[in-house]
């Protein structure tokens, strides 16, 4: 579990840092930008990981905890590191934003239910096929 976790924070870090840097490329195209603005970049990466490396992959595959939980555990850990992250990118975006948190907070849960009966559904289809081939056998 530890392996694989720590190869999916790798991933998702590394693939944030180099999208987030694409993207910054495009946004701040001929204006310089202080060096230490990197450091923010590479932490947007960083968070990325955390959450979507570690934090649900361990929630939806290896936790025990009951759906709900799951549910309300993604939402809030998902909708701060989001407005985190927007706070790193550029703080006059989050000024912008921060009065509509509570909208963003629910469309993340809305998202995360409808998310939630799909993956469940797999999981379920999934399990039943295996438990199909095994009385075949």
């Amino acid at each position: 579990m530890i392996t694989h976790l720590r190869h999916s924070f790798t991933q998702v870090a590394l693939g944030s840092i180099i999208w987030v840097f694409l993207l910054s490329t495009l946004v701040y195209q001929g204006l310089n930008i202080p060096f230490n603005y990197v450091w923010n970049l590479i932490g947007i990466g960083v968070i990325s990981g955390v959450i979507f490396g570690i934090i649900y992959p361990y929630l939806w595959n290896f936790s025990t905890f009951k759906a709900t939980i799951n549910i309300l555990l993604s939402t809030i850990i998902n909708s701060f590191g989001g407005l985190l992250v927007v706070y790193l990118f550029s703080t006059d975006m989050f000024d912008l934003i921060k009065e509509y948190a509570i909208f963003f907070i629910i469309l993340t849960l809305i998202g995360h239910i409808i998310a939630f009966y799909f993956y469940s559904k797999n999981q379920n289809k999934k399990l039943a096929d295996s438990l199909n081939d095994i009385n075949k056998k």
